[in-house]
């Protein structure tokens, strides 16, 4: 529920002023929608939202304002003061995790607040705001691998493995472990399922959550092997950041899918760990999941 922390005494709009009011918004966080339920796994709703685009708009306004996207938290002056029918707020990711290439997230839900009072020289506080995955009539899960235990196996080449202590688990009871030796150059791992999409618009996009020593690359396979080529192909870089704990990566793979293979129907999610650091390390990933619309 939203908590209006500024009231005006009157209800009507009272157009652009010379001081502003602020619009406050602390975090956005993603929830199951219950006419969905998505997964019952405790890591699918992680994620990374650190920015928000915001516009508004009120009656007899001939089109939306767009205030802009600020990073989170944040308090956003507008020069607007009385009742705005209606505050539109859009969640941003950084894509491949470049923060220079935030995009606004496709499969996350816009969120509309009505009636929303702005008073000159005081802040509304919108606090946490909760966003959803769009509806699963539009959005499909390819694939996914949360590394809980369970009957069946993980759905990765056996080079990784499951770990479960909890200082090195992400959500839930297990995350899936790639051990690097020091005589190790490089390990390949990838997804045991190859996806079919013959829908050459659709749009592709991987998430995972991961804990990283050394470096590694997100690309995919082509497993038909047409011509005798088995075609491997990298979109992505991930540095190594052990410092840092836990990150979330939204990855574009659809952009890799699209101009070097070409909408190619059947491919398969491929993996390589490098050994950077020239010792002994550690590549934990958790909540994997290919999504498409």
């Amino acid at each position: 529920m939203l908590c209006l922390m500024a009231f005006v005494a009157c209800d009507r709009y009272e157009g652009e002023v010379t001081a502003p009011s602020y619009l406050k918004i602390d975090a956005m966080n993603l929830i199951d929608n219950p006419s969905d339920s998505w997964s019952q796994e405790s890591g699918f709703f992680t994620n990374n939202i650190d920015a928000v685009n915001v516009t508004l708009w009120v009656n007899g306004d001939t089109a939306e304002t767009n205030l802009g996207t600020f990073q989170l938290p944040c308090k956003i002056p507008v020069l607007r003061s009385g009742l705005i029918d209606y505050v539109r707020v859009t969640p941003v990711v950084k894509q491949d995790g470049v923060a220079g290439k935030r995009i606004y997230y496709p499969f996350y839900e816009m969120i509309t607040i009505d009636s929303v009072r702005l008073a000159t020289d005081s802040v509304t506080d919108l606090g946490t705001i909760n966003t959803r995955y769009i509806s699963k009539s539009i959005m499909k899960v390819l694939w996914s691998e949360f590394f809980e235990p369970g009957p069946g196996d993980i759905s990765v080449d056996t080079s990784m493995s499951v770990c479960y202590s909890l200082d090195s688990v992400c959500s839930g009871y297990g995350s899936g472990v790639l051990r690097i030796g020091e005589d190790d150059d490089h390990i390949h791992f990838w997804s045991d399922t190859t996806f079919h999409i013959a829908d050459p618009t659709a749009i592709l996009y991987l998430e995972l959550d991961y804990w990283s020593d050394v470096d590694f690359m997100i690309g995919l396979n082509n497993p038909t092997s047409e011509g005798g080529l088995n075609s491997m192909m990298w979109h992505m870089r991930v540095f190594g950041k052990p410092y840092k704990g836990w990150q979330k990566l939204y990855v574009n793979i659809g952009a890799l899918w699209s101009d070097k293979y070409h909408h190619y129907p059947d491919i398969r999610l491929f993996f390589t760990a490098i050994n950077n650091i020239k010792g002994k390390g550690n590549l934990f990933i958790d909540n994997v999941k290919l999504i498409m619309m």
